[in-house]
């Protein structure tokens, strides 16, 4: 099983932007960054129709034997880092977008905190109702005082995560096929609520870049994207929603399937290359 490099294929995809490219303070409530995979507080998405707090996938896994499946749900929480500076005249902290330290600047910002929740299921739970898991991420606070080279503080920074809740359920169907096959379906909600405080928490409450790795002993994945003819039909009246699935091992293998918000191909492993290219060339960009 190819888990590990479908998670590297994932992070660059999906993940690598927002890591990169640090979020200032000044924008940072447009959505607009954070564009794949936004799972949406609940709340929020029950009031506003453009906006999902549920992704689901669709597969077939081909196989007449026992199985057993391993679910791995990975997603991005927006943290809110801000920069203070120190007033000693008045003995209090003043909130900055930026602070220059020893010739380094701090600047007030958006940071992604990586989650991750596997599931296993074997094959006396998986068919008709499955398994579901509550995933919950507990909220953090944390200060850090700033001093320069003589030992003066000048400044803090604060970071701020919110509790986060979500659920995750997997089911399986038996396909009308000519071989033996089941329809698997991976279902997840954003079940956090924004509350009173709505827009101004909406993407700290989010699940961000929301994409699932499935791998499976005791059978094979069906292509989704290039299906054998006698799964062809089958494939077709396969639901996915937010969520677009694919092989993610090498050439040959049917054991690892990625499913993200952005459509890729079957073993997309060459992205990992093409990734690497484009960040030697931001680098010499950069100088």
């Amino acid at each position: 099983m190819d888990i590990d490099a479908a998670r590297a294929i994932a992070d660059t995809v999906l993940c690598a932007g927002p890591v990169l490219r640090p979020y200032r303070a000044a924008g940072h409530r447009d959505p607009g960054r954070w564009q794949f995979g936004m799972l949406m507080p609940a709340d929020l998405a029950a009031a506003d129709e453009s906006l999902s707090a549920v992704a689901q996938t669709e597969c077939l896994v081909e196989g007449g034997g026992p199985v057993r499946l391993r679910v791995l749900l990975r997603f991005l929480q927006v943290q809110r880092r801000s920069v203070y500076r120190w007033l000693p005249d008045l003995g209090r902290f003043k909130p900055v977008g930026s602070l220059d330290v020893d010739g380094v600047a701090l600047v007030s910002c958006d940071e992604p905190v990586e989650h991750e929740q596997l599931v296993e299921v074997d094959d006396a739970t998986l068919p008709a109702a499955g398994t579901r898991q509550t995933v919950r991420v507990s909220g953090g606070f944390a200060r850090t005082e700033l001093h320069d080279t003589r030992g003066r503080l000048v400044g803090q920074v604060v970071r701020h995560r919110r509790p986060l809740c979500a659920m995750l359920n997997v089911s399986a169907q038996p396909v009308p096929a000519p071989r033996p096959a089941l329809r698997l379906r991976v279902w997840v909600e954003n079940r956090t609520r924004a509350g009173a405080d709505g827009d101004e928490v909406a993407l700290t409450t989010a699940l961000v870049a929301t994409h699932l790795i499935l791998s499976i002993e005791g059978g094979g994945f069906v292509s989704m994207v290039d299906p054998p003819g006698w799964a062809a039909e089958a494939v077709e009246n396969c639901a996915n929603v937010g969520l677009w699935p694919v092989l993610a091992g090498p050439p040959g293998r049917h054991d690892t399937l990625l499913a993200t918000p952005r459509i890729l191909r079957d073993h997309p492993a060459d992205l990992l290359d093409h990734a690497a290219d484009e960040l030697l060339q931001l680098r010499n960009l950069a100088g």
